[in-house]
C-alpha cells in the first residue's frame, strides 16, 4: 500500500574528471559554459562502469548565480553496455528559503539523472527517476551520490 513517503535506495557513486570550461558567452539569459567530462567510474551494488570521454555539462549561469546544469555522459559497463545519462539541476550557494541557510562554504548542487540504454540487462534504468548530490573535487573532478527514487 502507498503511503505517500518518499524511498529512496543508494544506487552508485559517480566520480569524473573534468576539463577547463569553454565559455559560450551571455546569451541574455545567463553565461552558457561547457565543461567536457574526461573520464571516470560508476560504482554502485546494481551499476557499475566507466564514464566515457564523450559527456560534458552545458550549464548556464544565471544572473542570480545560480548554475542551471546540463550534464550528459555515456557509462559504459564492464559487461559492455552504453548508458546515456543526463542530469539537469541546480547548483547555488544561497539560502534554502524556508529550509534554513546553508553551512558556510557549502553549496547547494542536485540533479536528477535520467537514462536511457538499449541493454536488456540495464533496461530498468529507462523505467526509473533518481537524484543526485554532487560536489566539486578541486582542482578538475566532479563526484556525485546517486538515489533511486522508490
Amino acid at each position: 500500500m502507498m503511503t505517500g513517503e518518499l524511498r529512496t535506495e543508494w544506487l552508485y557513486d559517480l566520480s569524473a574528471t573534468l576539463a577547463p570550461w569553454h565559455d559560450i558567452g551571455d546569451f541574455g539569459g545567463g553565461k552558457r559554459r561547457i565543461v567536457p567530462v574526461t573520464g571516470g567510474r560508476v560504482e554502485g551494488p546494481h551499476l557499475s562502469g566507466d564514464v566515457l570521454p564523450f559527456g560534458a555539462d552545458f550549464f548556464v549561469e544565471r544572473t542570480d548565480d545560480v548554475l542551471v546544469l546540463d550534464v550528459r555522459a555515456i557509462v559504459r559497463t564492464g559487461d559492455g553496455a552504453e548508458i546515456y545519462a543526463f542530469y539537469p539541476g541546480l547548483s547555488h550557494g544561497q539560502s534554502l528559503g524556508p529550509f534554513g541557510d546553508l553551512p558556510e562554504g557549502e553549496r547547494y548542487f542536485r540533479t536528477t539523472p535520467r537514462f536511457e540504454t538499449g541493454s536488456e540487462k540495464y533496461a530498468w534504468l529507462n523505467r526509473i527517476l533518481t537524484v543526485g548530490v554532487g560536489w566539486l573535487e578541486p582542482p578538475n573532478s566532479v563526484r556525485y551520490k546517486v538515489y533511486a527514487v522508490l
